[in-house]
């Protein structure tokens, strides 16, 4: 996602820098009140820090301090304790002496980037592209539909993006550093993929609410049967021929034959059909089989009955619909070296 979110900002500010606006250039403060705060600044100095500073630079708006601070670094790395606290003044001098070069045009660039980021979208419209402008239109609903989409009440804070993404680009001290902010980023993306996911699974159980119950009633039934072991997992099998071999581990590979089945016969896959047995890695498999084949001594013949979550999930996989609990006849035939 965030290499998704970054690319697209090198494309808004090679498409729209070239308009600059007026207005004030004053710096938001920093004010991480919430995590709507927190998640809006660390936004801002994430695209400062990975696509726009760089970009303001190529086209020499800014000068870059990157090579400053690496040779410093290294000089810094091999001094003693004495000169270590020279250099580190040198530095800050340096730094210090770019960003006043830098000031006139970065509080140009502020003025057009505020006025641009709180148009509405009539107003946007009529004055062009800007960066500001692609920022309202393009990169903050990108962030509230991925991060707010469950809760119309949030959106992003304006105010705090511009106070990461503006102090970034001037170099000044960061209430969050730029590698925290990257990787708060990246964390809070990741949790809503993880409930977009989940609420879209919520709503094909819905859809395939008949088929579940009917796998769940053949689960129950089947767990009955004297032969059926039942694990805690819901893995359920029962032994048609016991080996005396090794039992495989998580590291291991295994050769098996197999006969895979929907509960009302159907066949989706067979390698006793095709008469090629398969190799695979023990963890490289559904869940239900790795559970399973940790237990088979080589030699045996199992026949295992894999619930939905512990094979496809919600995946819909063609002959395997979502939510599909799977039958396998499952022979053991080596571990391989």
């Amino acid at each position: 996602m965030k290499k998704t979110v970054l690319s697209t900002m090198g494309a808004v500010v090679i498409m729209a820098f070239a308009m600059v606006s007026c207005g004030g250039s004053s710096v938001p403060k920093a004010s991480l009140k919430n995590q709507v705060d927190s998640l809006s600044y660390s936004y801002g100095v994430t695209m400062a820090d990975q696509g726009l500073g760089q970009y303001l630079e190529q086209l020499g708006v800014l000068q870059s301090t990157s090579s400053i601070e690496y040779d410093y670094q290294m000089k810094i790395a091999s001094a003693d304790s004495l000169e270590k606290e020279s250099l580190r003044k040198e530095l800050a001098a340096k730094i210090d002496s770019v960003n006043r070069i830098n000031a006139p045009k970065m509080n140009q660039f502020i003025k057009g980037l505020k006025e641009g980021i709180n148009l509405d979208e009539a107003s946007a419209y009529a004055q062009g592209l800007s960066v500001g402008i692609q920022f309202s239109q393009q990169m903050l609903p990108q962030l509230n539909g991925m991060v707010f989409s469950e809760d119309s009440t949030k959106k992003a804070n304006v105010n705090q993006i511009l106070s990461g993404l503006i102090s970034t680009l001037k170099n000044e001290q960061l209430a969050i550093n730029k590698m925290d902010a990257s990787a708060y980023i990246q964390d809070e993306f990741n949790k809503a993929q993880e409930r977009q996911m989940k609420a879209q699974e919520e709503t094909l159980k819905e859809q395939y609410s008949e088929e579940i119950a009917a796998g769940d009633a053949f689960m129950k039934e089947n767990s009955q049967r004297e032969e059926v072991v039942t694990l805690p997992s819901g893995l359920q099998y029962e032994v048609i021929k016991e080996g005396k071999g090794a039992v495989p581990t998580d590291t291991d590979r295994v050769k098996v034959h197999y006969h895979g089945t929907l509960i009302d016969g159907t066949v989706f896959d067979s390698s006793i059909d095709r008469g090629t047995p398969q190799s695979f890695g023990v963890n490289q498999v559904i869940p239900g089989w790795t559970e399973a084949l940790k237990l088979m001594p080589v030699g045996s013949k199992w026949r295992i009955y894999v619930p939905y979550n512990l094979a496809y999930g919600s995946a819909d996989r063609g002959t395997i619909k979502p939510f599909s609990n799977l039958i396998f006849d499952v022979e053991l035939l080596e571990i391989e070296k």
